[in-house]
């Protein structure tokens, strides 16, 4: 079946984001990221969606991100 609501790109000069996401799930975060250059995605080797609740590692990530706006220095963390 055709997909119905295609993703669009994203707008040209966005800051660096950060992504999370568990596998199954961080694999289309990267491909979303991977439009804007410097963005990094935190993975999680796991089931769950709501890693900032229930992963210590991709919280202190997120919350970094949120209050200083800084980013992991690897492409891509796992958590």
């Amino acid at each position: 079946m055709p997909v119905t609501n295609p993703p669009a790109p994203l707008p040209k000069g966005l800051p660096p984001m950060l992504g999370a996401g568990a596998w199954g799930e961080s694999d289309a975060v990267q491909r979303v990221l991977a439009q804007v250059p410097g963005s990094v995605t935190v993975r999680h080797e796991g089931p769950g969606h709501t890693l900032y609740g229930v992963n210590a590692c991709a919280r202190a990530h997120i919350n970094r991100y949120f209050t200083d706006g800084a980013l992991p220095t690897a492409a891509t963390v796992t958590c």
